[in-house]
Order: structure tokens, then C-alpha cells, then sequence
């Protein structure tokens, strides 16, 4: 593609051309994606691409004759656009922001998923359509997301830096309840103790609480507001601090350089399975919630695995990445809970990946072939696969 001169082109780069707070941006009536997998956006000239700011003020630049909400920029070249009813001149697309972050929001779908619950997609409204940026499989009944599901490239991993993180929203996905005071440390420690009774306080302390847990991570998506819609309680759930800034956190990197490196087109499932436990004042083994509804039954459960299946349609290879959410198990009580034999220890070709699998405060962590993993975790809808994904 760059073997065309650059003057009957625009060429922008993900790490470089975006500013914020950037505008929702379309390209022949899909989210903008890169064309190659190094970040490149590129475009012919009078190649056009929409800009939108709806529920975020209006498109700002130097050179605008009118303020706007939403408005169609042509390419010039370089990194120039122009619009001669709205713009002055051939414009610099760095300089294209809005006056705030345009607001994301989730839509109920009439598709189901596991156990007929609803599919749920997040992301942005532009004059009257909604363009999702990835869906959720969720539990309306024990306000659980069961997993996220979303696409994974090379270009994920040139993804636009220091966006801001904005506050979770739930658009009453749960509906009264007040989730943000739950997942609160003063919230989550009273919902622990009524549990545990007073050993919470060896449990929840300060350098171990429970964080709000991406499913969908916010920067396995490349530009801003597509950052920015991770935010949501659909694709959350109550994770121990240490796994997620441990071998969760390094499982979502280790994967996104990985994938970039070798030129993978995945489809992942992240999600999450099963209920985990702490040993109560009586020697008990409890399971954990947030919260208890009126009927006396436990919701918002605190999860005992996490899991990623990374799936490759072109080839049918898959594979599930699977951690265990408690870092109170001894090893032989985590070893007990892995459910599949764990591949990335026995098969050659994954050091790329560079977790600490047997580190409890990073989390316990295996990897199954996905007919293993289907074998215990029935959430995923059905899809072929002939081979193991390394």
C-alpha cells in the first residue's frame, strides 16, 4: 500500500495523528480500523471519514466555520482534510478533538447467548445508528458477565496511549442496585464480612482488595473511545488487585504483542466461571458475593477463574488461557482446581508468554486446549476447531 507516492494518499498512525478528546470516527459505515498491522490509517484522496462528538460537545479545530456534532472530512493528503462547507482549509487531522469524551452506552440485543441470556453490545450512538465496539454475554438474573467477546489483530497492539480512564457506567444493566458503592473498598470489605465474619480483615486489607476487573481490556482496543467503552459493568467482574495488575495483566499484554508479532486474526471470549471461597470464622469454605437481593439470593458473585479462548477462524486453532482468582489457595489447593493439564507448561513454543503461573498473589494460572476447556465451561457458542494455537 505505501508503494503509492504519499501525495495521492493520507497516511496517519495510531501512535501519532489521534488527539483527545478524539471523536468517534467512521469509515464506510463501520468503526474506524487500521489497514495494516502497525497502526496505519490509510486513505485515497477524497476518501472520506465521519467524525462524531454526539453526547460530547461539539468537533473542535482551528479551522471550523460552525460548530458541529458530527461531520464527513475528506482526505487531501498527508495528514490534511478538508470540508469546504465546514472547514477553512485543508486541516491537520491531529488537531480534530471534541470539547469532552463522547459517551458510550450498552444496547440489549434480541440475540441470546449462554443459557438464553441477552447479548449486550457496548458503544456509540451517530446519527440514530449504533455502531457497537463489543458485546457481553450477561446474567440478568445474578447480574453476572459471563464473558466479552471482541477481535483481536496485530494492529491491537499499536493502540493510542494515555487515554484517560473514565468512571465505570452500568446504563441500569443492575438496575437498583448501587454497583459502584459494592466494588467500593468500604463496600466490597462489608459485603466480605457478612461472609467471613471478622477474619475480612486478614482477607481485604490494603494491599488486597478487590478491583473492577476488565473482561475486554481497554487497551486491547486501538483508539480512544473504543478505550474509553471498556468501562462498563458488562464487562466486569470482582477481581483480586494483585491478579489483575499480576499474570492477568501480563496475559493481556504478553498476548497482544504476540499476536501482533505473528499476524494473528483472533476472535476472543474472555470471560468468567465458577464461584470462589474463603475460609469463614467456623473453618467453613464460603462462597464470596457482593451482594444479597430480596429473595435472600446471592448476585454479583466473586468469581473463582477467569479465562481468555483465543480462536483464529482462518485456521481453526484456539486455545484457552485460564487463572484462578484467590490468592489464598495454597498451590496443592490451586493445583487441585486446574480442570484441564496445562499445556503452556508442557508444550514447546510459549515463551513469549512471561506470567509466573505458580505466584498466588499474581494468581495461579494453566492453559487448556479449547476441547478441554469446553469440557468444564460451557459458555462459548459452538465453532470448529482442529488444532492448538501457540
Amino acid at each position: 500500500m505505501f508503494n503509492i507516492q504519499n501525495k495521492q494518499r493520507c497516511i496517519l498512525n495510531t501512535r501519532i495523528d489521534f488527539s483527545q478528546p478524539l471523536p468517534v470516527i467512521l469509515r464506510n459505515g463501520r468503526i474506524l480500523e487500521p489497514d495494516d498491522g502497525d497502526g496505519h490509517i490509510i486513505l485515497g484522496s477524497g476518501d472520506a471519514m465521519m467524525l462524531s462528538c454526539e453526547n460530547g460537545g461539539t468537533l473542535v479545530h482551528p479551522n471550523t466555520k460552525s460548530q458541529r456534532e458530527t461531520a464527513l472530512i475528506y482526505c487531501e493528503v498527508n495528514h490534511y482534510f478538508k470540508n469546504e462547507d465546514w472547514l477553512n482549509a485543508p486541516s491537520s487531522f491531529s488537531n480534530f478533538r471534541c470539547n469532552n469524551p463522547p459517551n458510550y452506552h450498552s444496547k440489549r440485543t434480541d440475540r441470546i447467548c449462554f443459557e438464553g441470556n441477552p447479548v449486550i453490545e457496548v458503544g456509540y450512538t451517530v446519527l440514530n445508528d449504533f455502531y457497537p465496539v463489543f458485546e457481553s454475554c450477561f446474567d440478568e438474573v445474578n447480574f453476572n458477565a459471563i464473558y466479552s467477546k471482541y477481535t483481536q489483530k496485530p494492529y491491537n497492539a499499536m493502540y493510542q496511549t494515555r487515554v484517560e480512564r473514565p468512571f465505570f457506567i452500568d446504563n441500569n444493566n443492575y438496575r437498583n442496585i448501587s454497583v459502584d458503592l459494592l466494588f467500593s473498598p468500604r463496600g466490597q470489605k462489608a459485603a466480605v464480612a457478612q461472609l467471613v465474619g471478622p477474619l475480612v480483615n486478614s482477607y481485604i486489607t490494603t494491599s488486597s482488595l478487590l478491583s473492577r476487573g476488565h473482561l475486554a481490556a481497554k487497551t486491547d482496543f486501538v483508539f480512544a473511545f473504543t478505550e474509553r467503552a471498556t468501562f462498563h459493568y458488562v464487562n466486569c467482574a470482582p477481581q483480586w488487585t494483585g491478579f489483575n495488575g499480576g499474570n492477568w495483566n501480563t496475559l493481556e499484554v504478553d498476548l497482544r504483542n504476540h499476536i501482533h508479532a505473528v499476524g494473528y486474526d483472533t476472535i476472543i471470549y474472555t470471560g468468567t466461571y465458577g464461584v470462589s471461597q474463603l475460609v469463614d470464622n467456623y473453618g467453613r469454605r464460603v462462597d464470596l458475593h457482593l451482594y444479597t437481593d430480596h429473595n435472600n439470593n446471592p448476585i454479583i458473585r466473586i468469581p473463582q477463574y477467569f479465562y481468555k479462548v483465543v480462536y483464529e477462524p482462518r485456521t481453526k486453532r484456539g486455545i484457552a488461557y485460564v487463572g484462578i482468582n484467590n490468592p489464598y489457595y495454597t498451590l496443592s489447593e490451586a493445583r487441585d482446581l486446574f480442570f484441564c493439564e496445562d499445556i503452556c507448561r508442557n508444550t514447546s513454543g510459549f515463551s513469549w508468554l512471561t506470567w509466573h503461573p505458580d505466584n498466588p498473589m499474581e494468581g495461579y494460572t494453566f492453559c487448556c486446549t479449547v476441547p478441554s476447556f469446553k469440557n468444564t465451561v460451557h459458555h462459548l457458542p459452538p465453532f470448529e476447531v482442529n488444532g492448538l494455537l501457540i
